[in-house]
């Protein structure tokens, strides 16, 4: 209604649109022209079901159409020209002709324009009044957005305005990443119209309308208190807490500086460098650990015993709804839980090993007179099928083939070197963050060639080269011109991430590279599903680790020896780098094949 109210008040279309309208980017004069004769119809259509067919005839006028003092009077034919093909009966164009150019009065052209418009945004008004009211939050996005935004939103589950409120509130500013085609600029829009509406919808928080960089975070966080909420905003209760806990060793022999169980973990969590994939996950295990054992078993954490220890392992497999919560939920988001849903036999044992290894660090340094998961036995499972989390050669190929059909853009270019930087480095996600140039290195070999390597600082705080091959440094250094830096690599500053913001030379942190490369293949999986269900699947479920087993993959099955890839990959033990090696199961299974696949066998 709003774009229809500029255009009754002769303001410009396509500056309107994009106020308004904004949809699929900007939009220019033809196209805002289209929407509103369209938008136009409806209305007269609402007029008439209201019993007003003057108004309905009223909007069929266009004071553009008057013309000025001394113009030419236009034939009926040229007239009929510059409506919509096929959109007036001949009597109705007529009557437009002759409401627009009919017996000239002593009123001036202008004047006769301007009480047009007087007249077309009163009948807006009046419209606006029928036929609309304020969103409520049951009703559905088709019914307030346009249609192609509202099938976007359906397609991750957002079917009604609450249900878009939540999601937003729940994510924040980059709410609308991962939810394919839905832009920074479509986003803001959708954010702005909420915000018209807070009366009816509810007010969003401050997260949801600037990014977290903007914001001081502490005076964002609540205060702490008792309930399942993160680890920096709980306060157990004082009988709770730990300091008295049945299991503490003797206060005089204890090698930490912790007076409660929450002490005790963010001292075993300063060991971890903040902000890391192993911080992140020793944190997230941590705190389930505590919040579990305050809030569902009623003790403190440095009271458990074994048969506690079996129940938590129990209450992995099923813990209740007040644990769980919506995915990538924000920590400041009141929508946070620690559990998204039941966990997966392996998370469960990985789960485990985390929390037995913080107990058995609490015993080494006399806080715990006692490791509780000694008494808990392994469960007798059956071993799981070993996996490997890579992306075969004719998936990536899909991959590759999916990347070159984008449109351009900055975005897309950064994207597609990160994919083939990844993927022709073996780098983890905290590696990847952390390169810059001053790793670099460009060295003459034994027999005379240059080549390309990168010293990447790895687990346990180690060094290792990487080789670079041709094709990577090709990419760098296309990458660094896009940027704007010089692609003799070398002669950037020394401190100039390899991996970088977009608007910025500033690095990418850990957790915003993997929302990049997870949404890129949620993207290319739903666009390919269609050519390839079985692979879109598997692309579905890729994430940065997986470009670092699909190098090991790639590598081994091209030739690449195992003593190789096990430096280049930097693992401990050749054993870790063995599940790469399929060659010998691609001999074995051609053996088999040729063996038994023909149709027939000979007696």
């Amino acid at each position: 209604m709003a774009f229809v109210r500029c255009w009754a008040e002769g303001l410009d279309m396509a500056a309107s649109w994009n106020r308004y309208m904004f949809v699929d980017g900007a939009a220019d004069a033809r196209r805002a022209r289209g929407e509103l004769q369209r938008l136009l119809d409806e209305l007269r259509s609402l007029a008439r079901a209201h019993g007003r067919p003057e108004v309905a005839a009223l909007l069929r006028r266009d004071p553009e159409a008057i013309l000025e003092q001394g113009s030419k009077k236009p034939t009926l034919e040229e007239f009929r020209n510059r409506q919509p093909p096929d959109f007036y009966t001949e009597a109705e164009l007529i009557e437009l002709y002759q409401a627009e150019f009919g017996a000239r009065d002593s009123r001036s052209p202008a004047r006769r324009k301007q009480r047009l418009r007087e007249r077309l945004v009163l009948a807006v008004q009046w419209l606006e009044s029928v036929g609309a009211r304020e969103p409520r939050p049951e009703d559905p996005i088709s019914a307030w957005l346009d249609e192609r935004v509202a099938a976007r939103l359906a397609g991750v589950g957002i079917q009604r305005l609450s249900e878009l409120t939540f999601w937003i509130r729940t994510k924040g500013f980059h709410w609308h990443r991962g939810i394919p085609k839905v832009g920074p600029e479509g986003a803001a829009r959708i954010v702005r119209w909420v915000r018209e509406h807070e009366s009816a919808l509810g007010a969003l928080p401050s997260p949801a309308l600037v990014p977290m960089s903007q914001i001081d975070t502490a005076a964002l966080t609540p205060v702490r208190r008792i309930g399942i909420v993160p680890l920096e905003r709980f306060a157990p209760p004082s009988e709770r807490d730990g300091s008295k806990g049945i299991n503490r060793a003797p206060l005089e022999r204890c090698k930490v500086a912790a007076g409660n169980d929450y002490e005790a973990i963010q001292a075993w969590l300063r060991l971890r460098v903040q902000g890391t994939h192993t911080w992140r996950a020793y944190r997230k295990e941590a705190e389930r650990f505590l919040l579990w054992s305050v809030m569902e078993r009623r003790k403190a954490l440095s009271s458990l015993d074994g048969d506690d220890c079996v129940a938590y392992r129990d209450f992995l497999a099923a813990p209740g709804p007040e644990w769980t919560g919506p995915r990538n939920a924000q920590r400041w988001s009141e929508s946070w839980r620690p559990f998204e849903g039941a966990l997966a036999p392996a998370s469960q044992a990985a789960t485990m090993t985390i929390v037995r290894s913080l107990c058995e660090w609490l015993v080494r340094r006399h806080y715990l007179d006692s490791n509780p998961w000694d008494d808990v036995p392994k469960r007798p499972d059956a071993p799981s099928m070993p996996r490997l989390r890579a992306l075969s050669q004719k998936q990536w190929d899909l991959v590759q083939g999916w990347l070159s059909e984008q449109p351009p853009s900055p975005a897309l270019r950064r994207l597609r070197f990160i994919l083939s930087y990844a993927y022709m480095s073996g780098m983890r996600l905290s590696e990847l963050v952390s390169s810059k140039v001053e790793w670099l290195r460009h060295e003459q070999l034994d027999d005379g060639e240059w080549a390309w390597s990168i010293m990447v600082l790895g687990k346990r705080n180690k060094w290792r080269e990487v080789p670079l091959p041709d094709p990577a440094v090709e990419a760098l250094q296309e990458h660094f011109a896009d940027r704007g830096l010089d692609s003799e690599l070398l002669a950037n500053p020394p401190d100039t991430p390899i991996i970088a913001k977009l608007s910025l030379n500033a690095p990418l942190s850990a957790a915003r590279l993997y929302e990049v490369l997870v949404s890129a293949f949620e993207r290319c999986a739903a666009d390919i599903a269609a050519v390839d269900r079985r692979a879109a699947e598997r692309i579905r479920e890729a994430s940065t680790h997986w470009l670092r087993h699909t190098y090991g993959s790639h590598s081994a099955a091209r030739g690449v020896p195992q003593d190789v890839l096990q430096a280049n990959l930097g693992h401990e033990s050749l054993a870790t780098t063995s599940i790469y090696v399929r060659a010998e199961k691609g001999r074995r299974h051609k053996a088999v094949q040729a063996a038994f696949g023909s149709p027939r066998l000979k007696a």
